[in-house]
């Protein structure tokens, strides 16, 4: 029987190799179109949008490095004014800003990464704004107003897009709501403004400041709740419930402070504590 003689490979031929992506495009999420040997479609490859290579003109006037993740996130909060957050994907993101698909990826992995960077670029400006004001009102009421105002007047242009996200903001398990974990460390930022805003008033313990900020914070987030829904004009209703709420806060407040109430502060504290809903720092 004759020898089976299998012929040697040429030297021109290699095997194929599998494409690799870059790490960004492989921590994207599930619901990328990519082929069997793990490559893009030739309209998602860099230097192309919706299927057509960029002029050498085109490209210069793209946006890179930081300027393009801005370019991004102003691209996505305006989709998601106009479609809805659930509407918009990051194909539409993408194609929209001018930009592949794995450039969007690169700077944001996924739509709620965007609303997070939305938040921490809005809790920065509220801070700022609320620590220049605090520097000259002496008492407590006019500086509680006063940061509660800011964020009013900072986020009132804004109320159609929180509508767009709210339905994504109540569950604990959602990136985005106001209770996850990715959201803690601007949660926390935001209790320490109130936290700022009450230690010039001395009449309040140490002890109970805390817990105060931490009231504080709750009610501000049932006066925006309130806020993205009203239609009365200038916003009057929102004002004067803002400004009435604080009226009783502060009436509350040497009652609230009062050493005879320090184990029901201890005990609420615990309670919101095992909770997992106390953010101030103690």
């Amino acid at each position: 029987m004759a020898a089976l003689v299998v012929p040697p490979l040429r030297p021109d031929v290699r095997p194929a190799r599998r494409a690799v992506l870059p790490r960004a495009l492989q921590q994207a999420p599930h619901d990328r179109r990519v082929d069997h040997a793990g490559r893009l479609p030739r309209r998602e490859l860099p230097g192309r949008v919706r299927g057509r290579a960029l002029s050498m003109k085109e490209r210069k006037r793209r946006p890179s490095g930081e300027a393009s993740r801005e370019h991004i996130l102003e691209t996505a909060l305006r989709l998601f004014r106009e479609k809805g957050f659930d509407g918009t994907t990051m194909r539409d993101i993408a194609a929209t800003a001018g930009l592949s698909l794995g450039a969007a990826y690169y700077w944001f992995p996924s739509k709620e990464a965007l609303v997070l960077a939305y938040y921490a670029r809005q809790q920065d400006t509220h801070a700022e704004a609320s620590r220049a004001a605090l520097a000259s009102l002496p008492d407590l009421r006019s500086r509680l107003g006063a940061v509660m105002h800011a964020k009013i007047d900072m986020l009132k242009d804004d109320r159609k897009l929180l509508r767009a996200i709210l339905r994504s903001t109540l569950g604990a398990d959602e990136p985005i709501s106001v209770f996850s974990e990715e959201t803690s460390a601007v949660r926390r930022q935001s209790i320490d403004i109130f936290l700022e805003t009450i230690k010039a008033d001395e009449s309040i313990p140490e002890d109970a400041r805390p817990l105060l900020a931490q009231m504080l914070w709750t009610l501000h987030l049932g006066l925006l709740l309130y806020f993205v829904n009203d239609t009365s004009e200038d916003l009057g209703k929102t004002r004067a419930l803002v400004d009435g709420s604080l009226d009783l806060v502060c009436n509350l407040a040497p009652l609230l402070a009062s050493p005879m109430l320090a184990p029901t502060r201890e005990q609420i504290t615990s309670l919101l504590s095992d909770a997992g809903l106390f953010a101030a720092k103690k």
